[in-house]
């Protein structure tokens, strides 16, 4: 429903000292004037409008601090602010919100309005900062309105706009809503560069680009990723295969000496076929005989007879025999080899066990092995080569002094054997190291996993949305290639910013100074009587005051920069903090006409929004009571509340209340003194400039009738009160004085006490 005022909304919530403040404003214009006294909140409020030009990327310190953590309200790790604008007719203006919180950097929003801040943020860093000197370096123009018809282009313009638009937001939309349910929940996937590739604007430029290469699909990938996650806590490495270590020294020794002819024992053949049988059962018996020095049996214990010791000396002489210790020596060849087959055999299990390990770990656990295998053992040919070799040794037991030839070609076939064997051995422990090392880095298995989803899902995403995008891409060229049309057209008429920007500081100085200081259009550097300043010399020429003048004359200029258009300026809102520091209060009068008159300085403005922060009672006056802003506000312990424009001229309350003394009827009070003190000190800097005490006295002697003793009490009470010496002033005594002071301030200035009858009776 329409309104006849204009609806302002505030909010802020932790913003420095204001925790909670939420404002409905309504005026007849945005002309809006807030008082406040220092550590209000009002230059936070001003530095949030100034946060919206930021144009420049914030960027976090090297501690990892936001620019806006300074805005928030100690103790607090976040906040907001949001203002919105409904005109007359209910349309909504401007709407923006703007969330902090700290140590992130905000999102800045779009505004409707181009909203201008001055602060002393704005003078440190354009004004200060520069040696109050004017930056020079001002390019572009200020496109005018053309008077050829543009309504058809602008019509097409906003067709295009609003087809692409419409359909950039589906796209978005739905690559957004994939990207939430199926990669976002994804643990720490938000955390790699790759996550960036899933936003809308990258999908959009990578339409045309070469896809990442992936070796699976997403669900393939999700599925390795849900594998990874459930390794168990501590799981064992796979153990490595021990090598074949065949002893060739020992074979070549085996093979010189079979070739070898080796002369045999002169006992009986009989004999020697019985001792053979447990020749190590006799040369275990001997020994324990020896050791002994005993003429019993060590395993019997009975007495050997003299049968028995010669049988012992043939014992003895077969043992230390070349034949015996040869075929011992061959039988131990024969057990080291047989040692060396059970040894094959057991190799080859361990190795078919790690096989069967490796594929259960990479089959449950680690997927970016999953095309890797271990090779099965081959130890046919090695086996069946170094049972050869006993076999030759067999035939040598049989008959040591035949020579028995093991051909070379045998030797070095179990050489090449035993080599193929290892490399298989070697190639399946340097994959079974790989696949620990990946099982114990777990944490970059999951990581590259997690980026192979990202890059598959960008991937899908651009051949899912591809002819959308390249329609919505169609849209955009087909607006830029109008747009430009448009803007050829509109640049018939334009105006140099530059241009602009120093015709209006000019103008807002001569407000203040008139020929005292001007600008150089060409260096714009500050003239001073007709003597342009040298480099760096602003900043020692100018009074305090006078800086302030300058930036805010600056700040006016800066008007210029935010337009790009003459439309723009419709758009124009301007936020001034406190612009009167340092300044002589005549000074003030002038800043205020310029304020005034910005729609006479700025000239294709036409309507004025201002929001005005400070914190000085007099200046909050002249705003007031020249009706510079329509609406005043009141901003104290974070709360918004309207403004009472007495607060601004305690003249008139301590008149008010004189004046109910003596025509009203009202008690004196305490304060009565203070007024009747304050009214005079106030007429005596009206009409005498010198407010000292003899100015104030003189005033009373010239303008209070002598012959009553009104004169003496109000000399008395503009003193400073009765003394103790004195009696007390009773409430006739005061009622007779404020008569007095009434009956002459009527006189002199009679609409004063119309205007206060009229403040009390209605």
């Amino acid at each position: 429903m329409a309104d006849d005022k204009i609806k302002t909304v505030i909010k802020c919530q932790n913003i420095a000292p204001i925790e909670n403040l939420s404002k409905e404003i309504k005026s007849s214009s945005l002309k809006i004037g807030v008082f406040a006294n220092n550590g209000s909140g009002k230059t936070f409020i001003s530095r949030l409008f100034r946060l919206t030009e930021t144009q420049e990327e914030l960027e976090l310190d090297e501690e990892g601090k936001s620019p806006t953590d300074k805005l928030l309200t100690l103790g607090e790790t976040s906040g907001s602010f949001s203002l919105n604008i409904t005109d007359k007719d209910g349309n909504v203006k401007d709407d923006f919100s703007i969330s902090l919180t700290k140590g992130q950097i905000p999102t800045i929003p779009r505004t409707n309005y181009l909203y201008h801040t001055f602060n002393q943020d704005y003078v440190e860093q354009n004004i200060r900062a520069l040696s109050y000197e004017k930056d020079s370096e001002i390019e572009g123009f200020i496109l005018g309105k053309v008077n050829i018809d543009l309504k058809d282009d602008e019509d097409e313009l906003a067709k295009v706009e609003k087809e692409g638009k419409e359909l950039a937001e589906q796209v978005e939309t739905e690559i957004n809503a994939y990207v939430k349910e199926n990669i976002s929940n994804i643990q720490n996937i938000k955390r790699l560069t790759e996550y960036s590739l899933l936003t809308p604007s990258s999908i959009f430029q990578g339409v045309d680009n070469k896809r990442f290469g992936v070796s699976k699909s997403f669900h393939k990938l999700i599925e390795d990723y849900n594998k990874i996650k459930s390794v168990p806590e501590n799981l064992d490495d796979i153990k490595p295969v021990n090598r074949v270590n065949i002893d060739f020294n020992l074979l070549k020794e085996i093979e010189e000496n079979s070739e070898k002819e080796y002369s045999l024992s002169s006992l009986a053949e009989d004999f020697k076929r019985k001792i053979k049988s447990k020749q190590i059962f006799v040369e275990t018996g001997m020994q324990l005989l020896q050791a002994s020095e005993s003429t019993a049996c060590p395993f019997c214990e009975q007495q050997l007879e003299a049968k028995a010791i010669h049988l012992i000396d043939d014992y003895t002489r077969y043992l230390t025999d070349t034949e015996a210790k040869t075929i011992k020596l061959f039988k131990e060849y024969s057990e080291v080899l047989e040692n060396h087959i059970t040894n094959l055999k057991t190799v080859e299990n361990v190795n078919s066990k790690r096989v069967n390990l490796f594929n259960e770990y990479k089959t449950k656990y680690i997927p970016s092995s999953a095309g890797v295998e271990l090779g099965k053992l081959n130890i046919d040919p090695l086996e069946k080569a170094i049972q050869s070799i006993i076999d030759k040794i067999d035939t040598k037991l049989k008959d040591i002094s035949q020579s028995v030839i093991i051909e070379l070609t045998l030797l070095e076939n179990i050489e090449k054997q035993q080599a193929l064997v290892n490399k298989t051995i070697d190639s399946n422990n340097q994959k079974i190291e790989i696949i620990n090392s990946k099982k114990n880095r777990l944490g970059e298995e999951n990581k590259a996993t997690r980026k192979e989803i990202c890059k598959c899902t960008y991937n899908d995403l651009i051949d899912q949305h591809k002819t959308n995008i390249q329609s919505v891409l169609t849209l955009r060229k087909q607006w830029k290639t109008l747009n430009d049309e448009i803007k050829k057209k509109k640049e018939q008429q334009r105006v140099s910013k530059r241009a602009k920007v120093a015709s209006t500081i000019k103008s807002v100085l001569n407000y203040f100074f008139s020929d005292k200081y001007t600008l150089d259009e060409e260096s714009f550097r500050l003239i001073f009587y007709q003597n342009t300043l040298e480099k760096n010399q602003a900043k020692d020429v100018l009074s305090e005051g006078e800086k302030n003048i300058v930036a805010f004359a600056y700040f006016i200029g800066d008007t210029h920069l935010k337009v790009k258009s003459e439309e723009d300026y419709e758009k124009l809102f301007f936020i001034i903090d406190d612009p009167i520091s340092s300044m002589d209060f005549s000074h003030v009068y002038t800043l205020c006409g310029v304020i005034r008159d910005i729609a006479k300085i700025i000239d294709k403005l036409k309507r004025e929004r201002i929001f005005i922060f400070t914190h000085n009672n007099d200046f909050m006056r002249v705003l007031s009571s020249n009706n510079i802003v329509d609406k005043k506000l009141l901003l104290k312990k974070g709360e918004l509340k309207d403004f009472n424009n007495n607060l601004t001229v305690p003249y008139i309350n301590h008149l008010v209340d004189v004046y109910c003394i003596a025509r009203k009827g009202d008690i004196a009070n305490h304060t009565t003194a203070n007024s009747i003190r304050h009214i005079i000190e106030t007429l005596t800097k009206f009409q005498n400039i010198d407010i000292s005490k003899d100015g104030v006295a003189q005033y009373i002697r010239k303008n209070i009738p002598n012959e009553t003793k009104s004169y003496t009490l109000i000399n008395d009470l503009s003193h400073g009160g009765w003394r103790s010496e004195q009696s007390p002033i009773n409430d006739e005594d005061y009622l007779e004085v404020c008569e007095t002071i009434i009956q002459h301030i009527e006189k002199d200035f009679k609409g004063q006490i119309e205007y206060c009858k009229k403040l009390v009776d209605k």
